[in-house]
């Protein structure tokens, strides 16, 4: 929980940050590359790494390459009404999928733990809703404290003669931060900062007949992002990010099967087309 609190504060503090940098500014006038960047229909590939581990012992690993595509619609409303400085409007709902061969090095659930090193075909399911409140500051920059929800699956299938299918799933409720920078009236830079709880995850694995639910961790994420505009509709964008989360484990069945606590970190890199409304 400490982890929890820490990150609440931190966006408390964004949205408080974000109210004094628009008493500051001058007009509080939303920059118009920042708009158009925020505002559009994207459509990108994606290349990336997974790591996952399990922390007990012997430890299984998972590690290897992965690709996919990503899809999001987000826009961003300039505020101000009647005369009144109100705050820009942010939202964004986002999908990606991602797979790919992983080399698997783990062991065989029996007495003598013997090693079992073969290859996990892995798919991974995002879907996440954002929705914040963006505050325009001086020198083109625009700084947007938002609360996120959203739902993440995957499912392993473990191969050879002792392999076999798992799936995992988990609802994800957190928030985030996002700092926009216009460079030019063309060019857009952008971090951004994210933490969510995991809640009601869960594993399903029906070649054992076993499910487990798991208590509630965190999922953190940070990502720098690169938009170009080519004309008044299209753009061009490219993205690199790093997330981490865990899963709690499981409670043991009646058999003594349990899911162990288990950590995976995602490198992922993104290349699309945008297109502007």
């Amino acid at each position: 929980m400490s982890n929890l609190t820490m990150f609440l504060f931190l966006l408390l503090a964004g949205f408080a940050l974000g109210g004094v940098a628009q008493a500051g500014t001058a007009d509080g006038a939303s920059d118009p590359a920042i708009v158009a960047a925020d505002t559009a229909v994207r459509l990108g590939v994606t290349a990336g790494y997974a790591h996952y581990q399990e922390n007990i012992s012997p430890r299984d690993t998972e590690a290897g390459a992965l690709i996919g595509f990503t899809g999001s619609v987000r826009a961003l409303w300039p505020g101000g009404f009647a005369g009144y400085a109100l705050p820009d409007l942010y939202a964004d709902v986002e999908y990606d999928f991602s797979a790919g061969s992983l080399g698997y090095n783990g062991n065989l659930n029996n007495k003598a733990q013997t090693a079992y090193d073969t290859h996990d075909n892995a798919y991974y399911n995002d879907v996440v809703v954002r929705l914040g409140m963006g505050r325009p500051l001086s020198g083109g920059r625009e700084i947007i404290p938002y609360v996120a929800g959203g739902y993440q699956n995957w499912y392993r299938n473990i191969g050879g003669p002792s392999g076999y299918g798992a799936y995992y799933s988990a609802g994800l409720i957190g928030g985030g931060l996002r700092l926009d920078i216009a460079a030019n009236r063309a060019l857009v830079l952008s971090a951004s900062a994210e933490g969510m709880a995991v809640v009601n995850g869960s594993v399903s694995v029906p070649y054992q007949n076993f499910n487990g639910a798991f208590g509630a961790s965190m999922e953190e994420r940070i990502s720098l992002d690169a938009d170009y505009r080519l004309n008044d509709a299209w753009h061009a964008y490219a993205g690199l990010g790093v997330t981490h989360y865990s899963y709690t484990g499981s409670k043991p069945s009646a058999r003594g099967l349990f899911e162990p606590l288990s950590d995976t970190v995602q490198v992922s890199s993104m290349f699309g087309l945008a297109y502007g409304f």
